[in-house]
């Protein structure tokens, strides 16, 4: 029985005397946290379904001024190329819709916004989009997109999409 005391005494012993395990990005929850909702999920939506109908004055009233976007590029800070204003895409995007029957359909959707442990905030919107066209056809994309958010507002957007099924409308 002296045993069993001593061998319990001396275990809790040497694990009270063990330094606390350090806490890393991976494991840690109380820096960084992801949701699925809230105001900076619906930014998203009303991005997405602003687009998607046209609608190009609310859909830019969801970025600021000054917001950037690169399209299917790893932007590189050497390249001024790549970068360019959000509202400049108009123009291209409202060319495509001319060879649109309609509007783009969000079909399926994802969206989540990660907010890092300073504060700074990543949204991530994946769409499943489809659209007829004016020659009787259907076409369909999938698109990726991440923002970066900072008072309610996209200050910079990644679009990563196939283009080749827009650049078919261009023609």
């Amino acid at each position: 029985m002296k045993k069993t005391i001593f061998v319990a005494i001396l275990a809790t012993s040497l694990f009270a005397c063990k330094a606390p395990a350090e806490k890393n990005a991976a494991t840690s929850t109380s820096t960084t946290s992801v949701t699925t909702e809230g105001p900076d999920v619906e930014l998203m939506k009303k991005a997405a379904e602003s687009w998607a109908s046209g609608n190009w004055d609310a859909y830019l009233s969801c970025y600021a001024d000054t917001a950037i976007s690169v399209h299917n590029t790893w932007a590189v800070t050497t390249d001024t190329t790549v970068t360019r204003k959000v509202s400049s895409y108009i123009d291209t995007f409202k060319k495509s819709r001319e060879g649109m029957d309609g509007n783009v359909t969000i079909n399926n959707s994802i969206y989540e916004v990660v907010t890092m442990g300073d504060g700074s905030k990543y949204g991530h919107a994946w769409l499943d989009c489809s659209w007829k066209t004016k020659d009787g056809g259907t076409s369909k994309t999938l698109i990726f997109n991440s923002y970066s958010i900072k008072d309610g507002k996209f200050t910079t957007e990644w679009p990563i999409y196939d283009t080749k099924e827009f650049d078919k409308l261009l023609k």
